[in-house]
């Protein structure tokens, strides 16, 4: 093919592609009230020009919108669902020390009230009052190609996208430590460590023998395999081992096996649309849409274009993929985590409040 044909055919696919865009622009955006009327043709090529557009649509909902950092790192996006300062995020983000920053740039610490790992939902509870609260749509989903919005603290939203799938189930998928095992007497013998694995960023090594998993005693590999796929990906589980005849603790981030198997699938991930979240599988139901977000940007609402929630990101699953819990499913939550029918997780603590997925776990 010569260089005129590639030429014009790449100008043809990207005339086509801005065709595409242009149509669904006009097919979603039907009032001037909101974004289609500041979205010039020339911006299409622009993500900042594009969620520039949409400020609007998100003049409200930034309002009700948190920054949640644990040990002072960007961990998740949350909601504030009363005016007395509760707000819900996606509870397997969260470690340590964790702070929340308004749109208003005031900062909070956050107490974590309970957490429920079936929907991977935390609700954590600052001092303040007279808070805005989020305004939901709960009564009928977006269609699909309709746009979705993901409001942050800035006046412009952190991304846009489109419906892209109704609501489906995600199935789950087992939590892995990361580590290749054999059979050691009093428990598992550490083989080798996964690159990138939960164990490797725990501090596993090889020779490492495993006593202990979330209270569970170990005797063999095998029951450590067995034990240890109760538990999703993003779970956090207490692990005792024996290193040099000295016993100590560790905790663990269960890993999607997935993304430690496929070394090349996890890099061209990297360089194609960035790190994908840790909990992305096991729900009853979401909404899927093509907003590109970081794992740090879920937690938050996800809106319609007339600003109101139509669920809450809860995980960022592949390069085009995103999850949302759907609204009907979130709200009846926050009574629940209120009242702490939910037990707040520490791994240090009693073995029984294990983490966040134990009441979803899988056999």
């Amino acid at each position: 093919m010569s260089q005129v044909q590639t030429h014009r055919k790449s100008q043809t696919i990207r005339l086509f592609a801005l065709f595409l865009i242009v149509t669904l622009c006009a097919s979603c955006l039907t009032t001037s009230a909101f974004a289609w009327d500041q979205l010039q043709p020339s911006q299409l090529t622009s993500g900042s020009q594009i969620r520039r557009a949409f400020r609007s649509v998100v003049s409200t909902p930034r309002s009700w919108t948190v920054r949640v950092r644990s040990n002072g790192r960007e961990a998740s996006l949350g909601a504030i669902v009363e005016h007395d300062g509760y707000i819900l995020t996606k509870a397997s983000q969260l470690e340590g020390k964790v702070t929340c920053e308004l749109s208003t740039s005031e900062r909070y610490e956050a107490e974590i009230i309970g957490v429920d790992g079936k929907l991977d939902l935390a609700l954590l509870k600052i001092d303040a009052r007279d808070l805005p609260i989020v305004t939901w749509q709960s009564v009928s989903d977006p269609k699909v190609g309709q746009w979705v919005v993901t409001p942050g603290l800035s006046m412009s939203p952190v991304s846009v996208g489109v419906l892209s799938v109704t609501r489906r189930n995600i199935k789950p998928a087992p939590g892995v430590l990361g580590v290749q095992i054999d059979d050691a007497e009093g428990g598992a013998l550490v083989k080798h460590v996964m690159r990138e694995s939960g164990a490797e960023e725990a501090g596993l090594k090889p020779g490492d023998v495993i006593l202990n998993v979330a209270g569970e005693d170990i005797d063999s590999a095998s029951s450590l395999s067995k034990f240890v796929r109760k538990f999703l990906p993003g779970d956090r589980v207490l692990v005792r081992l024996l290193r040099d005849e000295e016993e100590i603790n560790a905790v663990v981030v269960l890993t999607d096996p997935q993304m430690l198997i496929y070394d090349r699938l996890r890099e061209m991930q990297k360089k194609m649309g960035g790190a994908l979240s840790r909990r992305k599988t096991g729900f009853s139901e979401v909404l899927q849409h093509d907003t590109v977000l970081r794992p740090e940007d879920c937690g938050g609402v996800i809106v319609d274009l007339q600003g109101k929630a139509v669920g809450l990101n809860i995980a960022r699953a592949g390069r085009t993929k995103s999850f949302a819990i759907p609204a009907n499913h979130v709200i009846p939550m926050i009574k629940k985590l209120k009242l702490k029918e939910y037990a707040p997780y520490d791994p240090l603590k009693d073995h029984k409040q294990q983490t966040v997925a134990a009441d979803s776990s899988s056999s």
